[in-house]
Order: C-alpha cells, then structure tokens, then sequence
C-alpha cells in the first residue's frame, strides 16, 4: 500500500488523470445522460461545434433557437465551457462524446488546479486533490445538474486563490486576473459569489500581512473584468431586451430556498459535513467554510435578498466554494479520526443519493431528434415583451405553435401594404432595410410596417461588442506586457545579457545564481 501512495505522489499528473477517468465512467459508458441541462448542453455544443468547424469562434446569435425565431443566447450566457465541448464536437466527437469528453477534461483540470494550490502550501497536495474531484456538490453538478459551465467553474477557484497567495509578484497579478477573468467567463453566478465569499476575505488577510498586496489586487481586479469586457459589456447593458422575469422568478431565486424544502435534502448533508471537517483547521478557511456552507442552505437571515446575490438563482451554489475552503482546511489540518468518521457518515448520504439519481438519468432515453426540430433554448432568452403564458413551468419548453406560419428567412416579399410580422426574434442587432434604408421595426417579433417590395434583415455590430472587444484586447496585450516583463526582467539580472548568450552559454550559471538571489526563473 505505501509503495502504491508512493508512485502515486512521484505521479501526481497521471494519478490524477486516472482518478478523473474512473469519475468519469458512467458517463464515458453510457453518455452524459438525462440530466436537469442536458437540453441546453446538447444544443449549446451543437451549436458551438457547428460555428466552430465554419471557422467562427464566437456566435452569440443561435438561429435555430425557437423553431427557428433566434435566440441571443450567448450575449448572455458565458462561452466558456461551450468553447470546450464545442470544440471537440468541431474536431469530429459526436455531440453527447464532445459533452463527456469536455467534462472529463475539466474534472482532470480541476485536481491538477487545485493540486498546485495545495503544493504551493506544501499541504497534502495529492490527498486534497483527490478529495476535491471526489467532493459531492462537485459530482451533484456534473451527474445531476449537468451543470458543464458550473462545473468548470471548480477549475478556477484553486487558481484564482493561488493568484492572490502569489501576490505582490507580477505572477500572482497575471494568475488572479487570468483566472477570475476565465470564471466571469464560464459562470457568472459563481463569479459574483467568488468575489464576495472568496477574494474578498482572502484579500483582506493578504493585505494584513503585507500591505503592498492591496495596489497589485486591484490591478488584477481591474484587468479581469476588462479581459472578460467583450462577453461582460454586452451582458450587462442588454439585459432589458430579453424575458428577465423568467429568470429570476419562482424557484429561480435565490430567497425563495431554505433548509425546510424537500428537494434540497443534499445540501444540508454536504454543508454539515464540509463543516465537521474543516472545524478542527480554526483559520479563514474554517470560517469561509463555515460562512458558505450557512449561506448555501439559507439561514443567514435576508442574505439572498440583498440586490445582486438575489440573481444567483440559487443559494447552494455557493458550496462549490464551501468544498474548495474545507478541503483547504483539511489539507492543512486533517480532522481527528472520530469526526472525519462521523463527518463521512454525512457525506455518504449524499454521495448515494447522487448515485442513484445520476444512475436513473444515465440510463433514461432522450428524444434528442426532438429536441434537434424544436430547439427549446431556455425561455429567459427569449425576446422582451413575449408572451411568458406560453412557457411551460415545469419543463420550459415554450409552446409556438402560433408563430409556425409565419415567414423565416433574411429576405421577405411583401405583396400588400401594412403591418407585417415575421418569425424572427427581435434584438437589437437585427436592421430591417428596404432598398439599403433602415426601416423602423419592434419587437418581441420583428413587426414593421410595410409597402410592396423586398425587405431585407441585416445584421448591425453593436457599440457594446466593439467597445468590449477593444477592452479585452487591450488587456490582453497589458497581461502579455506584464508576463513577458517578468521574464525579461529575471533575464536581465545576468551581468552581460544576451537572448543568445543566456540561452545557450550559461544555463548552469542563470540556476546557481537565480538561488543566490532569491531569482525565479
């Protein structure tokens, strides 16, 4: 067993991508399954996939979306995770094999994320790593929830915490912006909670220990939210042009949760759990855990209604943080023998009842073709102003029945004066024009009135999407200056430096004195 242990830690790459592959049977074997997103990671990929293999990166626009009225999805929704499982249905997996696959890939990536953070504290990296991929909420998300932006979002909370740990180094700017900018950009949620519950009191006892943290702190925040500017910008200044009500209304906020409702049974389980065995570590870890895991089954009074946690929809979210600051804390100070017993008692519950739910979604049958002629995305997105009474409230497929006669295309002829409709979504980056001239229309289908003619629908680039691209590009080119000025500046330290010279004649040397020093190479 110690020989095992042992290869296992000289490893650490191929031990954790195995445990990621065993994680990752079920769904390996019989496909992602029917879980509470499968309709959308289905669609999403598909579309993603689709645009991907034509050459374009990033559509927001999903024309199939509706029966074909359209959808602005993805200038709401973050890209990221979609980025992944689209690209591998690009490069030729079938769309449940891309969805699988990307989840396989992320639950690899977040033991090695989190195996780093654990390694730069020199606290049981391996064990923490394998407790993280294995964590209930962690497994709820992927096999029950289906989740895949969620999910993703477990990458980078151990990175972004590494950032700040690495703090006031240009590496730790580098790293905390690039890894809170890829969290706004795969789940927005969880990147409001992992401002308020994570970085902010990981900041504040950074800043208490050195108080030359706090400028380089901000120049990260900063940076993040202006790499994450092209999605965010559009996100944040369109939102009057889509169903909003549906999206945070009924059991879609966050207050309306509590401890005494019966289809959030796991959660107390895994916040008592999580909380058993980050109690011993008594450290901000302990109390972020504690803190969390409070707020993740609602009883922190008015928490949830406070404007702007109230739109993270729902509260237990928050115990992908919960999980990462008590294996942190467990990390760093295991629990005694008794209540690591007792407290995986608890766990346990969840994690069978989890089994047991994922196992009966694996192997019931979708209907993807319908789902494929229907293309039922999620009713938020439709357009302002529809007619919400054709939402259906338990499976939010949206009946349009009414709209099927109506014409689709980038073209209409109109052969009589007056009124027109058509089936296409309204959203402001859609123009009618008649004979090169913009023809005033509204919503929430595309109505205008009309003479006899051809009356075309051209797309408009928006100012957000220009604006924000020119943030994010300007950022960028700011985090590659400051990467590329560290190395240069390490490089620098030679006497007489060269590229060449430090390249080829004095790589023994640039070690030894990097050491002296106190150098990073």
């Amino acid at each position: 067993m110690r020989a095992i242990a042992s290869l296992a830690s000289r490893h650490p790459l191929w031990t954790l991508t195995l445990l990621g592959c065993v994680l990752m049977l079920p769904a390996l074997l019989w496909g992602p399954g029917a879980t509470h997103s499968h309709l959308y990671n289905h669609m999403w990929t598909r579309h993603f996939g689709e645009q991907m293999a034509a050459g374009h990166l990033y559509e927001r626009w999903l024309p199939r979306s509706f029966e074909g009225l359209g959808s602005p999805t993805f200038y709401f929704y973050p890209p990221l995770a979609y980025w992944l499982s689209g690209g591998l249905n690009a490069i030729g997996l079938t769309v449940g094999q891309a969805i699988t696959g990307a989840g396989l890939l992320l639950m690899i990536a977040s033991g090695l994320a989190i195996y780093a953070w654990l390694a730069a504290r020199g606290t049981r990296p391996l064990l923490g790593a394998a407790l993280y991929m294995i964590a209930p909420y962690h497994l709820f998300d992927l096999y029950v929830r289906g989740a895949l932006a969620e999910f993703a979002g477990f990458v980078w909370l151990p990175l972004i915490a590494l950032g700040i740990h690495w703090l006031p180094s240009r590496r730790g700017v580098a790293l905390l912006a690039s890894a809170y900018a890829a969290l706004i950009m795969t789940h927005l949620p969880l990147a409001t909670l992992t401002g308020l519950f994570l970085i902010a009191p990981l900041m504040l006892q950074r800043i208490v220990q050195d108080r030359t943290t706090l400028l380089p702190g901000l120049v990260a925040g900063v940076m993040a939210f202006a790499l994450a500017a092209f999605y965010l910008l559009p996100a944040a200044t369109l939102q009057s042009h889509m169903s909003t009500a549906l999206l945070w209304s009924g059991k879609y906020q966050a207050s309306g949760w509590s401890i005494w409702r019966e289809d959030v049974e796991l959660f107390p389980c895994i916040a008592l759990g999580l909380v058993l065995l980050a109690w011993r570590a008594r450290s901000l870890w302990t109390a972020i855990t504690v803190g969390t895991a409070l707020a993740a089954v609602n009883l922190i009074p008015s928490l949830w209604s406070i404007d702007l946690l109230d739109k993270v929809q729902f509260p237990w979210r928050i115990l992908a943080i919960t999980e990462f600051a008590a294996i942190t804390a467990i990390a760093t100070c295991p629990p005694r023998r008794i209540i690591a017993i007792g407290a995986s008692v608890v766990l346990a519950f969840p994690l069978l009842l989890t089994g047991l739910i994922a196992s009966a979604l694996l192997h019931m049958p979708v209907d993807y073709a319908r789902i494929d002629r229907h293309q039922p995305d999620a009713p938020e997105y439709l357009p302002a102003g529809f007619d919400a009474s054709l939402v259906d409230r338990v499976d939010r497929w949206t009946d349009l029945g009414r709209y099927a006669s109506l014409q689709r295309g980038d073209d209409i002829t109109v052969t009589r004066p007056g009124p027109v409709t058509i089936g296409h979504a309204a959203f402001p980056i859609w123009q009618v024009t008649r004979n090169g001239q913009a023809v005033a229309s509204h919503g929430p289908l595309i109505r205008f009135d009309a003479r006899p003619g051809t009356y075309s629908i051209k797309r408009v680039r928006l100012w957000q999407e220009k604006v924000g691209a020119a943030i994010s590009l300007i950022a960028l080119l700011g985090l590659a200056l400051l990467i590329l000025r560290r190395r240069i500046s390490h490089l620098s330290k030679f006497p007489s430096y060269s590229p060449s010279q430090a390249l080829s004649d004095r790589p023994s040397f640039g070690r030894l004195r990097s050491r002296i020093t106190g150098g990073d190479l």
